[in-house]
């Protein structure tokens, strides 16, 4: 059980984070509760609009809840409410959304800060010592595993910020991958020059910081802290290891963006733009059958209210719901006029002026709700237009990195034939014709100085004193073998 907090604002951005449907499988609304406005939106608006009459700047507190396992949603529940308790956040507004994400749910919550009436910003101090604690005892509870982290264990990697995961999804790297091959390069380095150039050879740049000596700029653009990047070393043997290196001789965070260029687009681009236009229009579908349904029932509304009134001039104002059994069977209209029925010393036409504001009053705000909803759709839109965006640079910048990976494993091999390069496992699925490719080059090659050898017309038995590397290839167009053929 992960329980991950952390109070801020942006009421935009964090709704089309919450719905987007484009980088989850599912978005479930599974709860608003304690605002008037009944849609994403209007709830996490009426909160800014609290939080307008104070001093708070972050007026939400938002909560990610990741178990390890499946969990049932009464213990979803049970898990928000302790997490309210310890806060201190009961009682208060609450929004919950549960997302399903490469075959696995999670629930996200987001708490109103803002304490009525008295208007007060309620303060919530040292959060994530209280989320790990009460995550040990939920996972107790409910009989989950826990990460190293939690579970008394040496913590072995420090906490991925927001900063770095978005970096990751940019790029396909994770946060791991990017410290393992850094530290690799560092521990396998002598001097600082030496590290300078083992990065450049991982497609790291070694670059000169703002307020630090050093930063590490990826082949992406994204930057990157040093000392972050180099686990079970202190920023002291670090620096002293790159002392002779003069920041001043380095090359600026922009210089080094300057010279990179992003990868082409892949061919699928197209595809999964048109799938998620068609998601959209789905969605969009319904929004406008909705604004039809209103705009008739509205009209119908009004000209009713116009009849009724209309014969209530001509008779009595007693048998006005006689003649009318349908007026009261709305809901809206009963609790709009049934007051005004009330007021008997009130004219006619005075009545009648009060029921019209009071109906047009009640339009205005069916059509804002609309209009808000048809916001959020547009501002769904353009976060899951950024997504599959972000989705094909992250492909583009894999496939490139595979290929470089390719690159380096084939002359490798042909410069140390009897030591192949161990690249490691990776988790990831490359390109089918990327990796027969591999399987072409790593299989069928000769080594590089008999290529030169043969060039220059050397006999090959001398120079590789005899040792049986005078066998023919059968791939080899200037081998008898192949003449034979």
């Amino acid at each position: 059980m992960i329980l991950k907090g952390n109070q801020r604002s942006g009421a935009i951005d964090l709704v089309t984070h919450l719905l987007n449907a484009f980088d989850n499988e599912t978005v479930e609304v599974a709860e608003i509760s304690g605002s008037i406005s009944d849609d994403p939106l209007g709830a996490f608006s009426e909160t800014e609009a609290l939080a307008s009459a104070t001093n708070c700047t972050q007026p939400f507190y938002s909560l990610s809840i990741n178990p390890p396992e499946p969990i049932t949603r009464e213990q979803y529940f049970i898990a928000i409410d302790r997490v309210a308790a310890t806060l201190g956040l009961e009682g208060q507004a609450r929004r919950v959304f549960f997302h399903r994400k490469n075959g696995r749910e999670h629930a996200h919550v987001v708490w109103s800060r803002i304490k009525l009436p008295e208007l007060k910003a309620i303060n919530i101090s040292h959060d994530r010592f209280k989320l790990k604690a009460l995550a040990r005892e939920l996972a107790a509870e409910f009989g989950l595993k826990l990460p190293p982290g939690l579970s008394g264990g040496p913590k072995q990697t420090p906490d991925t910020t927001l900063a770095e995961k978005a970096q990751a999804e940019a790029s396909g790297m994770t946060p791991e991958q990017r410290r393992h091959d850094i530290t690799e390069a560092y521990l396998a380095s002598d001097t600082g020059t030496a590290f300078k150039n083992a990065l450049s050879h991982l497609g790291y740049t070694l670059a000169q910081g703002d307020r630090r000596g050093f930063v590490v700029v990826d082949r992406y653009g994204h930057v990157h802290s040093l000392t972050r990047q180099i686990d079970g070393v202190c920023t002291k043997h670090i620096t002293a290891k790159l002392s002779p290196l003069d920041p001043q001789y380095l090359p600026t965070v922009d210089q080094v963006l300057q010279s990179i260029q992003d990868p082409a687009p892949p061919a699928q681009t197209a595809k999964l733009l048109t799938e998620l236009k068609a998601i959209q229009f789905k969605r969009r579908a319904s929004f406008h059958a909705d604004k039809a349904a209103l705009s008739q029932r509205q009209a119908q509304e009004f000209q009713f209210l116009q009849m009724a009134q209309q014969a209530e001039l001509e008779t009595p104002a007693a048998n006005l719901f006689d003649r009318f059994p349908t007026f009261y069977r709305y809901p809206l209209f009963r609790s709009v006029f049934a007051h005004l029925r009330r007021r008997k010393k009130l004219r006619l036409q005075h009545h009648h002026a009060l029921e019209r504001e009071a109906l047009v009053r009640r339009h205005n705000r069916e059509w804002l709700e609309l209009t808000r909803r048809e916001r959020l759709l547009r501002l769904l839109d353009a976060r899951e237009k950024r997504a599959l965006e972000t989705l094909m640079l992250r492909k583009s910048r894999d496939h490139q990195r595979f290929h470089g990976k390719a690159a380096r494993a084939f002359f490798a091999a042909a410069m140390t034939p009897t030591a192949p390069v161990d690249e490691g496992t990776d988790t990831r699925s490359p390109d089918p014709e990327l990796a027969a490719l591999e399987l072409k080059y790593s299989s069928n090659y000769q080594p590089i100085h008999r290529l030169f050898n043969k060039a220059a017309g050397i006999d090959t038995h001398e120079d590789d004193g005899g040792e049986g590397d005078d066998t023919p290839h059968p791939d080899d167009p200037t081998s008898s073998h192949h003449n034979r053929k």
